[in-house]
């Protein structure tokens, strides 16, 4: 067998390590083309299948494309590491067995992810999953599915290993780059970002093309080749800075601002907490109140609860009985005015200010909808001066709580 340091390219050794941390589950490897995630993978999992006593399963959306990608990757694994002689190798169905010990890796469409459900080996149960180009799956709901349906049983002596692979979506609003693409991600899941940049033993008729894109297309080399999701091509918030947000700080701030964007039967309630630093043009996002299901009764015992009564706040305007409603439990709060025009400007007042400063442990949904947001395009995928009108009430939210402080008189908030 090949020593794992001269076939590892040295980018992913923070990956090598991270397989070994039991705090993680779930080991997310996305980033540009030729970038060599799908290649360290499969090594790993190869690796897996010597050393422990389990299957390993492999995934791809749609079933006839496993036999000339993810199994040709692993076949390639093999050789790599100087190990054909410790497998059988079988192309129906697909499985790759490890002869001393009988534990395979086999291979699974996802065409509906259903059929998954029942899935168990009774000798060496299943301990590593591996979903290559998870994108082609359509909602995070047809992974869901698999991913629990496999990790309902408690392993002895083991713990999973869920591998996720991709190459990020151009949109934002992909459920891909809104789960692993953001500043929120669970303690459980270890992100890794590569491009082609680490890849040494890339061909040089590789990198001229890639050289060639990037002097001539600078926003389809960003996406394609260095792995990041540019969206429509322009940022609507360039301003953002995630960071933390200390109780020192917090103490300091004495110019807030309070906005609420109703909710409830699908879309969120969300209540947010701020500071405004006129001289410096900087907001802070404090706290947010945020729920699903989440009544006025119930959102308003927040509010009281964390002292917020302090200050007014400043609602969506379109369901005056919930305003009404609030009031009546002692909170001060009033509409937001309505004007054409008013949400564009809304949103280009805050993307003009020097910067929007947001912790994602303090308020994660403010990060999440601000940092995944993209702006609209027509049919023809060209963009609009108008933010997409989806995972936005954070932002909503925002511009009613600022809509004082933006000096344009006539402008007021629609939803």
């Amino acid at each position: 067998m090949l020593a794992l340091s001269k076939i590892v390219l040295e980018s992913f050794h923070d990956f090598w390590t991270a397989c070994k941390n039991p705090l993680y589950t779930f080991f997310i490897c996305k980033g540009g083309r030729n970038s060599a995630k799908s290649t360290t993978i499969a090594q790993k999992l190869i690796m897996e299948t010597i050393e422990n006593p389990f299957t390993t399963v492999v995934y791809r959306k749609v079933a006839n494309t496993l036999s000339t990608t993810v199994y040709e990757q692993l076949k390639k694994a093999i050789i790599q590491l100087e190990v054909e002689g410790m497998f059988t190798l079988k192309k129906s169905p697909l499985e790759i067995t490890y002869k001393e010990r009988g534990n395979s890796i086999i291979f699974r469409g996802a065409d509906d992810s259903e059929k998954s459900k029942g899935l168990t080996m009774s000798k060496f149960p299943i301990a590593n999953i591996w979903f290559e180009e998870i994108t082609e799956f359509k909602t995070e709901e047809e992974w869901d599915v698999i991913v629990d349906s496999i990790l309902r049983e408690e392993l002895k002596g083991a713990r999973y290993k869920i591998f996720v692979s991709y190459n990020p979506p151009k949109r934002k609003q992909h459920w891909v780059n809104k789960k692993w693409g953001t500043h929120t991600i669970s303690s459980d899941t270890y992100i890794h970002h590569s491009d082609y940049r680490a890849n040494h033993y890339l061909s040089s008729q590789a990198i001229q093309k890639i050289d060639w894109t990037k002097e001539n297309n600078p926003k389809k080399y960003d996406w394609m080749y260095l792995g990041e999701a540019i969206g429509g091509g322009i940022v609507p918030f360039s301003n953002l800075d995630f960071r933390t947000i200390t109780n020192e700080e917090i103490k300091s701030f004495d110019n807030i601002r309070q906005g609420i964007d109703w909710g409830y039967a699908v879309d969120p309630f969300i209540f947010g907490r701020w500071h405004y630093d006129k001289t410096r043009r900087i907001i802070y996002a404090i706290d947010e109140i945020y729920g699903v299901q989440l009544s006025n009764k119930k959102a308003s015992n927040k509010i009281i609860e964390r002292k917020y009564t302090d200050t007014m706040i400043t609602a969506d305007s379109a369901e005056p009985k919930s305003i009404a409603e609030v009031r009546e439990y002692g909170i001060r709060i009033r509409p937001a005015r309505k004007g054409q025009g008013s949400v564009e400007y809304g949103e280009k007042w805050l993307g003009d200010l020097q910067s929007i400063v947001i912790d994602p442990k303090r308020t994660p949904n403010t990060a999440r909808e601000f940092e995944n947001i993209d702006y609209e395009v027509d049919r023809d995928g060209n963009l609009k001066a108008k933010l997409e009108d989806k995972d936005n009430h954070s932002i909503d939210e925002a511009r009613y709580a600022f809509e004082n402080d933006m000096k344009k008189a006539s402008v007021s908030f629609l939803t």
